[in-house]
């Protein structure tokens, strides 16, 4: 029996970054992760190093740091997630650059993205019915009673954001649909602030977890008409309150460090 090689350690491995010196530090920066991304040095679902790794790799400034993983995330190259890092997007099918860098460029559109993403979210919702894969819906009763507990211990909307967009990121792996997956992580990665500014609001926590209620477990009784009305209903109640926001005179408050426009779906 031929034995295993030991497991390498991410640490030990050549580091595909050097150290900047010119000008455009924060695009260099940029450059250098997305070719270390594309040439395989970072795997799909793998974290990259932390803040201040980059800050001493790259030989930058944080905000340097800051503003290049921005850009990688729109492009939807990353996922940044507050509290655990920024992960390697888990493309899965040939789709992506294209669509996110349409999406970066065309932010004025952000309410005809919501009605997109909604039809999507409806879709995806009545296929992991259909589906019914048992291994798939775990995940999903996971992260939604991860979101209820945290409305329950009243946490803030920046912890609030990440955790609804893990629920309908479950909800569209649990579709089946490689596509539908890749459309729908772009689309709610994108779309991240509206989501804060429905979060921000008093009482919607607490609808958006018992919509999120009625949506698992109509995907968890495999009753796909059921799931899709469940999905339109909520992501309709929640577009309602980002397009009042959108045009109320007074200003909101933003999602801290972004500048996107961002989604339905809370």
């Amino acid at each position: 029996m031929t034995p295993r090689k030991p497991k390498s350690n991410p640490r030990d491995r050549t580091s595909p970054l050097r150290t900047i010196k010119r000008t455009q530090r924060n695009e260099e920066v940029r450059r250098q992760i997305e070719d270390a991304i594309k040439g395989g040095d970072f795997a799909p679902g793998e974290r990259l190093p932390s803040e201040r790794e980059l800050v001493e790799t790259f030989g930058v400034s944080r905000v340097s740091v800051r503003e290049a993983i921005r850009s990688l995330e729109a492009i939807g190259l990353v996922r940044v997630y507050h509290g655990r890092g920024v992960f390697v997007t888990d493309r899965r099918s040939g789709l992506g650059e294209p669509m996110a860098r349409w999406l970066d460029r065309h932010r004025d559109e952000v309410l005809e993205l919501l009605g997109v993403r909604g039809a999507l979210d409806e879709y995806a919702a009545a296929l992991a019915a259909e589906n019914h894969d048992a291994a798939k819906i775990a995940p999903i009763t996971t992260a939604h009673e991860a979101f209820a507990t945290a409305v329950e211990d009243e946490a803030s909307a920046d912890d609030l954001v990440p955790l609804d967009i893990d629920l309908h990121i479950a909800i569209a792996e649990a579709s089946g649909n490689r596509l539908l997956y890749d459309l729908l992580s772009d689309l709610h990665s994108y779309l991240a602030e509206s989501r804060y500014l429905a979060l921000v609001l008093p009482g919607r926590p607490a609808r958006s977890a018992a919509e999120h209620a009625e949506i698992v477990a109509a995907i968890a009784r495999g009753d796909a008409p059921a799931a899709r009305l469940a999905a339109a209903n909520h992501i309709a109640g929640v577009r309602q309150v980002v397009v009042a926001g959108m045009h109320a005179d007074s200003e909101q408050p933003r999602l801290p460090g972004s500048s996107r426009l961002s989604g339905a779906g809370v």
